[in-house]
């Protein structure tokens, strides 16, 4: 018998997953029923509205199409939210708003915080979600443990003291036999500060907390659930209300945007004015975007 050619053997790692298309932004809302726009890196950054965002907008409006700004910015209500993009000329209403933040007041729900003591590391407004369905929003405490702990911020408190505080509470909880439970609404690790720079987001502050919790208890130690992209419930939540599952995620990162609606069985458009890059994008496979855009315009 002929020994075997390995060179015609099939090799499973060898078949190569399809590219992304490359499309302009007027090519892909022909489509698609529904549009969910990722906000930072996207529509906007820290340093204002990106180029095409606001034309973008409008010409979903004109056009009378379904849209929805899907964020993991928890620091503000979705009247501020509107506000914000309006001072920068992008036409979105509070009706367009899904933000990370409007998930906590159902998560807490659920977990039956009503009535009970909750830090809230993040803006008056992610305070506020907490406060919807009457918990009693507390600073740490050690002598006092909270029963839930919800990051939804970077800012809007005194950062390292918080997280020491909170830090400190969670192990004395845990000593007496008390379960904390930890609510993540901006997993995001990093955003878009500016053209080149970026910084430090909410998730980055989980995972230093979450770190620590498993040095200091162990196996035990509690674990954030995450509430915001890529969660299922964002998406699906998002999917509800457009009323439709034909629509595209547009964002500029992987594992949130991109990872988050191919969960759900959507499409999904990274934006190169964000976090990835376009290399990164075409190396990421079976888990890369349906599509590839420069920018909105």
């Amino acid at each position: 018998m002929p020994p075997r050619d390995s060179s015609r053997a099939p090799n499973p790692r060898a078949t190569p997953w399809p590219s992304p298309e490359r499309l302009r932004y007027a090519e892909l809302i022909e489509r698609c029923d529904a549009i969910l726009f990722d906000a930072y890196g996207v529509l906007v950054n820290a340093s204002g509205v990106l180029p095409g965002a606001a034309q973008a907008v409008a010409r979903l409006i004109a056009r009378q199409q379904t849209f929805l700004v899907v964020t993991n910015d928890a620091s503000r209500s979705p009247e501020r939210a509107a506000a914000r993009f309006a001072s920068l000329g992008i036409p979105v209403r509070p009706e367009h708003v899904l933000s990370s933040g409007m998930l906590i007041a159902p998560a807490l729900r659920e977990h039956g915080m009503q009535g009970k003591r909750v830090v809230v590391l993040g803006t008056g407004d992610s305070a506020n979600y907490a406060r919807q369905i009457g918990a009693e929003v507390v600073a740490p405490s050690v002598a006092h443990p909270a029963d839930a702990v919800v990051i939804a911020d970077e800012g809007g408190f005194d950062t390292l003291d918080a997280m020491d505080d909170t830090l400190s509470m969670i192990v004395a909880a845990h000593a007496q036999g008390r379960s904390t439970t930890l609510l993540l609404a901006n997993p995001d690790l990093v955003y878009p500060s500016g053209e080149g720079t970026f910084g430090f987001t909410a998730g980055s502050l989980a995972g230093m907390l979450e770190r620590a919790l498993q040095l200091l208890i162990g196996d035990d130690a509690p674990r954030f659930e995450v509430l915001g992209k890529p969660a299922r419930r964002h998406f699906e939540t998002a999917l509800e209300v457009v009323g439709t599952r034909n629509a595209v995620m547009l964002g500029d990162t992987l594992h949130t945007d991109v990872a988050g609606a191919a969960a759900v069985g959507i499409a999904s458009a990274i934006v190169l004015t964000g976090v990835t890059t376009e290399a990164q994008a075409l190396q990421a496979g079976a888990h890369g975007p349906t599509y590839i855009l420069n920018d909105l315009c």
